[in-house]
């Protein structure tokens, strides 16, 4: 039987769904905005998560850096993403980005080529839709989507009931304006407090 160079370099067959379904691969892409490595990497040992949920995670800049500090033999990440970018990078200086058409592709073939497809898992869907069929009870759930007030206040009111009580619940862009009053009004209606450092904040009961 004939087997295709690119199964041969990725073992393509053995790949689980659906990074069994890329074709091509694309070349690795190194692309996008993630400052919160050490905040992350602090949280993965106090917590030493099995399930995390990463909503907002474009071509898997942090993805890859959470996946591979993972250190529980059963961890998964999920990924949830409807990848065709948010409202801001359809206009102005995001909307030349040459591949805001294979979001998804570059996503899956940067996990392929990162060698992290038996962790992540892609939830191709909105958060709010993704979060009603959400499978198991995550212990770690970092926001980093849609950066409108909107956007972030609802992913705060579906996720967090998630995590209340035993989990933690943070996320990304503390410096964008629209985030932060999300984040703190979410806190005030829900009597929780905030940690909040450079670009990262969490969620503390």
């Amino acid at each position: 039987m004939m087997v295709s160079a690119m199964s041969a370099e990725f073992g393509k067959d053995d790949l689980p769904y659906p990074y069994n379904e890329v074709q091509p691969v694309l070349p690795f892409n190194n692309h996008g905005w993630y400052n919160n490595r050490s905040y992350i990497e602090k949280l993965v040992e106090e917590v030493n998560p099995t399930i995390v949920v990463e909503v907002g995670s474009w071509i898997g800049l942090s993805t890859r850096h959470i996946a591979s500090i993972l250190k529980q033999p059963n961890a998964k990440l999920y990924a949830v993403d409807h990848w065709l970018g948010s409202a801001e990078h359809q206009i102005g200086q995001f909307a030349y980005m040459p591949f805001l058409d294979k979001l998804y592709e570059q996503f899956l073939s940067n996990i392929i080529r990162a060698n992290l497809t038996h962790i992540v898992v892609p939830m191709r869907m909105s958060s709010l839709d993704a979060v009603k069929i959400f499978p198991a009870t995550p212990d770690l759930i970092y926001i980093d989507a849609g950066h409108d007030y909107e956007s972030v206040y609802k992913d705060l009111l579906a996720w967090y009931p998630l995590v209340r009580g035993h989990g933690v619940l943070c996320g990304d862009d503390w410096w964008w304006d629209s985030v932060r009053k999300a984040v703190e009004d979410f806190a005030r209606d829900n009597s929780l407090k905030i940690f909040a450092e450079n670009n990262f904040w969490r969620l503390i009961e």
